[in-house]
């Protein structure tokens, strides 16, 4: 947008500088719209030229007079020069449109159905999707809708019949099912008192077998912690037993070597 604007002020001073040279300095231009100007100057002096030919028309016939009062123009007609310009206006409506949407623009409410699918849609959607639901406001459209309303609240309503019946049905099931299961427990109901007493009365010995149970397995776990002290005790044992005997036999080799020393030296 600042590019299109200085393209455009360099435009107005290129227009006003050829207007200049064409036109004099002393040309009234208003620079705000050159194309305008330019096309008032440019009838003036198409209404100059008449009114002089007009007056040479009454004037008694001359020689023909020379031809420097004639006026010539030129127009330049430049198609790359309207399409930039006409895409500067399109940059600049589309600005403008988008901060009128970003102004007009707000949340809506989820809970209303006219609302439904306006949000975050600009300008031009939004007022597409509301003319689509005027249009569908129209006499013939409603009668269609009203039908199909109709027919679809004939068949909301035969359905709720039909699930109230099966509701009924099913709540009257489970009354039976109820009713049957606290037949079955009249005679249990009956008898729990009793139940609930030697229940009561066998939880003493319940506690003391348990207790009991804990004993013996705190003697059965000791008796096995026993056997198998007494286990490697056994094993150390023979193992010692076999030292003795090696160090027995020892000993009694060196006794026999002794005695055998004594018999020689009393010889």
């Amino acid at each position: 947008m600042a590019l299109a604007r200085q393209v455009e002020g360099l435009k107005q001073q290129l227009v006003s500088s050829h207007l200049e040279k064409l036109l004099g300095p002393a040309a009234a231009i208003d620079f705000a719209d050159p194309e305008g100007a330019l096309a008032k100057r440019l009838l003036q002096q198409l209404e100059v030229a008449k009114c002089k030919k007009t007056a040479a028309g009454k004037s008694p016939a001359k020689a023909p007079a020379p031809t420097g009062d004639t006026l010539t123009f030129e127009l330049y007609w430049r198609p790359e020069q309207d399409q930039f310009s006409q895409a500067a206006k399109i940059a600049e409506l589309e600005k403008r449109l988008a901060q009128l949407e970003a102004m007009v623009r707000y949340e809506p409410d989820s809970q209303n159905p006219l609302l439904v699918g306006l949000k975050g849609t600009s300008l031009v959607e939004t007022v597409q999707i509301l003319q689509a639901k005027v249009n569908i406001l129209d006499v013939a459209v409603l009668d269609q809708v009203e039908a199909r309303l109709q027919s679809v609240l004939a068949k909301v309503n035969e359905i709720a019949k039909h699930k109230a019946v099966v509701q009924d049905a099913d709540t009257q099931s489970k009354i039976h099912q109820v009713y049957e299961m606290m037949q079955r427990w009249d005679p249990v109901a009956s008898s729990l008192p009793d139940v609930v007493q030697r229940l009561l009365t066998l939880r003493d010995p319940h506690e003391q077998a348990t207790q009991f149970g804990q004993v013996l397995v705190h003697l059965d776990t000791t008796q096995q912690e026993i056997a198998g002290a007494l286990k490697d005790n056994t094993v150390l044992l023979a193992e010692v037993q076999k030292t003795m005997k090696e160090n027995l036999a020892i000993v009694e080799d060196n006794f026999a070597d002794i005695e055998a020393r004594i018999k020689r030296l009393q010889k």
